[in-house]
Formats: C-alpha cells, sequence, structure tokens
C-alpha cells in the first residue's frame, strides 16, 4: 500500500520567496545609496536633520500601520514593550546621528568598515547575551575582525570611533529586538513613537538654544538643496527612507532564511565603499585596504560556514525525501 505523499509547494510559495528576495535586495540597495540622501539633505545641520528623521519616520511608520490595518496600540499597554522599545529608539537613534555626521563629514570609508563589521559583533554579542557558542569559523572571523579594526585605529587613530560605535549600536539594536521578539510592523510603529519624542526633545532644545545645531555641524556639501520646496521635499522623504525599507525588511524576513538575509546585508556597505571611492573621493590607502581586507576574510569565513550549513542541510532533506519516497512505495 503506497503511503501519503507529501506535498509540494507550488508555484506561488516559489513566487513568494522570489519577491521576498527582491524585497530584501531593494531594501540593501536603499541603505547602500543612502549617504547620498543625507549628503543632499546636508544644508541642515545633522542633528536637526536627525530630529527631522525621527518625528517623519514616525509619521510615515503609523501611516503604513494604519494602510495595512496592522495594530500597535495594544502594545503600548505593555510595560516590557517599553522598555525593549524605549531602549531600541536610543540606541537607534544614536545609530542614525552617527550615520548623518559621517556621510556629510567626508567619512563613508568609516561607516562602510561599520556596517561590514555588525555581522561580526552581533556574533560577539550573541555570545555575551545570548550565551551562543561560537563555532571555530566564528571564532576566526571574530579574531580577524578585531586585527582589522585593530589596525585601522594605528593607522588612523580617532576615526575608528565611527565605525565601532556604529557596528555596536546597530548590534545591539537588533539584540535588544530579538530579546523582545515583538511582530515587526507593529513594534517598528511604537518604535518610531519613542523616536519621535527623542526628535521633539532635539527640537526643543534648538528652540531654546539655536546654538544647539550648531554641536555637530559639517559644512554643507556640493550636492546639498537649498531651496525652500526642495527642503521640504527632503523633510517629508526623511520618514520615507527610513520607515520605507524596514518595511520591506519586515515583508522579507519572514520568507527569506535567515542566513541568505545575513549574506545579502553585504550590498549596503560595499555600495557605500563604491560610492566613497568613486564619487566622493575617499580613496583608502594601503592600511585602510590591509583592515578591510581582514574583515572580509573574517566574513568570507563565516559566510563559507553558512552556505556549507545550508548545503548539508538540503542534502539531508534530500536524502531523507528519497528514503521516504522508498518507504512509501
Amino acid at each position: 500500500m503506497k503511503g501519503a505523499r507529501t506535498p509540494r509547494e507550488g508555484p506561488g510559495a516559489e513566487r513568494g520567496r522570489r519577491t521576498a528576495l527582491a524585497q530584501a535586495a531593494i531594501c540593501y540597495v536603499i541603505w547602500g545609496v543612502i549617504p547620498v540622501y543625507w549628503k543632499l539633505f546636508s544644508a541642515v545641520p545633522p542633528l536637526q536633520a536627525l530630529a527631522t528623521r525621527m518625528v517623519w519616520s514616525c509619521a510615515f511608520s503609523i501611516v503604513l500601520c494604519l494602510a495595512l490595518r496592522v495594530r500597535f496600540l495594544p502594545l503600548l499597554r505593555d510595560r516590557r514593550a517599553w522598555a525593549t522599545f524605549g531602549a531600541s529608539s536610543v540606541l537607534i537613534a544614536a545609530n542614525w546621528g552617527v550615520y548623518i555626521w559621517a556621510s556629510t563629514s567626508g567619512h563613508l570609508l568609516e561607516t562602510s568598515l561599520g556596517f561590514f563589521l555588525c555581522p561580526l559583533t552581533s556574533i560577539v554579542l550573541g555570545l555575551a547575551c545570548f550565551h551562543e557558542r561560537l563555532s571555530r569559523m566564528q571564532k576566526l572571523a571574530t579574531a580577524l575582525a578585531a586585527c582589522g579594526a585593530s589596525l585601522f585605529a594605528a593607522a588612523h587613530g580617532g576615526s575608528i570611533w565611527i565605525s565601532l560605535v556604529l557596528a555596536a549600536t546597530f548590534s545591539a539594536y537588533g539584540a535588544v529586538k530579538k530579546r523582545g521578539g515583538y511582530d515587526a510592523l507593529p513594534g517598528m510603529a511604537v518604535e518610531s513613537l519613542f523616536a519621535a519624542v527623542l526628535g521633539a526633545g532635539l527640537f526643543a532644545a534648538g528652540w531654546v538654544d539655536p546654538g544647539f545645531w550648531d554641536m555637530a555641524r559639517t559644512a554643507p556639501d556640493a550636492l546639498a538643496v537649498t531651496s525652500a520646496v526642495g527642503m521640504a521635499v527632503l523633510s517629508v522623504g526623511s520618514g520615507v527612507v527610513t520607515a520605507g525599507p524596514l518595511a520591506l525588511y519586515s515583508a522579507a524576513a519572514n520568507k527569506v532564511p535567515l542566513s541568505l538575509l545575513g549574506l545579502l546585508q553585504y550590498i549596503s556597505p560595499t555600495i557605500v565603499m563604491m560610492l566613497a571611492v568613486t564619487c566622493f573621493g575617499e580613496l583608502p590607502d594601503v592600511w585602510q585596504l590591509a583592515s578591510f581586507v581582514l574583515i572580509w576574510a573574517g566574513l568570507a569565513a563565516v559566510a563559507w560556514e553558512t552556505l556549507r550549513g545550508q548545503g548539508g542541510r538540503a542534502g539531508g532533506a534530500r536524502r531523507s525525501s528519497g528514503k521516504n519516497r522508498k518507504n512509501s512505495a
């Protein structure tokens, strides 16, 4: 007697995966080119640009949740949600602030280095916060990343802080969100509310003391938009370029394996580095290039281990499926 066949996924499931893969890729491409946006917006001081981004990303996140009929207000009655999103909003605000300042002050190479470091600092946080065990390749990757960051610091001194702050805040942000375990879109809306409060605080400080905006002021880039209409469009658009990619990422994360998402995330810092070198004249010297090579070697080790694990699981699944077909015959 033949057993029941395992149902095969239809073409709709495969199309859904391809769509999710495209959403993830688009998200990372947007994150890669977003430094150009902040250069266009560089007539506004970085702290003011940060406050603007916080407020308008809140508005766009809420509109998005209302359009998709996603309920987020019940989270405001959850004390643990307050702690989670209070912490995550501070971390992402710090990340955004440093990123905007670095993008408009000639430090795109450091931002690229920081986001190349993110997967490796996430490994360290997984060890520290979630008691995860490191594989041999992860240990090797962490050691290579530490050597690369140390070499960059020895050759260029203080500017390494940009890379380290970006990597640490984004990895810690991911760890806080993972520990919270809340659904992506409602969590994004509530987090944006907390960030908007911080943004309103920055606007209040700037209103009381206009000199507050000069604390981290950078010279406007040659690309800076100075017309009132253009700056208004960029102000509103800062919410779209912030919340839009997060929505794409949230949609893709449910259908794309996390290991594949982890490999796709290298798209962003690669684009940033290409922009720095080809468009904005930030040519790496031999020490910077050596630092990148060490970190890339660590990333390659982790990627190889991930792909090998994926291949092993896929092969095991095929062998198991073959055995089941034989047994059911």
